[in-house]
């Protein structure tokens, strides 16, 4: 793929960064091979933070750089708190939400994808509940920015 990306005359653009994914060791060591970005999917934040650990660990025994933490995190805003270990990133209050993307940038995270489906195909019909947690999560940040 990067052979085939090398030449930029096509598409007018630096390199195409490679984001493996993959929430295992294997996946871990694979982007610390292979990728630019290592991009774990629907992790609990517990879990994501030790993982992280496990990604420097690992770039460092082989001798590589670190990837870039580009995390996919659900999105589904709920009235009340959402508590357990099993809570997945993303979900819960407004407030959850935004504590999960403050500690996932204090991480390293340069970009986190925000992943609104959670299965029910009929979502996709009915966006309007995820824009607004989007919009809310965007206005936050702009918030912060303006500081």
């Amino acid at each position: 793929m990067r052979d085939a990306w090398r030449n930029t005359g096509d598409y007018d653009t630096a390199a195409i960064p490679i984001w493996v994914g993959g929430n295992s060791d294997a996946g871990i060591r694979r982007a610390v091979l292979l990728g630019d970005a290592w991009h774990p999917l629907r992790v609990t934040p517990g879990w994501l933070a030790e993982a992280a650990g496990r990604l420097k660990a690992t770039a460092d025994e082989l001798g590589r750089p670190v990837p870039a933490l580009m995390p996919r995190i659900a999105l589904r805003e709920t009235r009340e708190e959402v508590t357990g270990p099993v809570r997945l990133a993303g979900v819960g209050t407004i407030d959850q939400i935004i504590a999960d993307l403050d500690q996932f940038r204090l991480l390293g995270a340069q970009t986190v994808v925000l992943d609104p489906f959670h299965g029910d195909l009929t979502e996709i019909r009915r966006p309007e509940r995820a824009w607004r947690t989007l919009a809310a999560v965007a206005a936050y940040h702009r918030s912060q920015e303006d500081r």
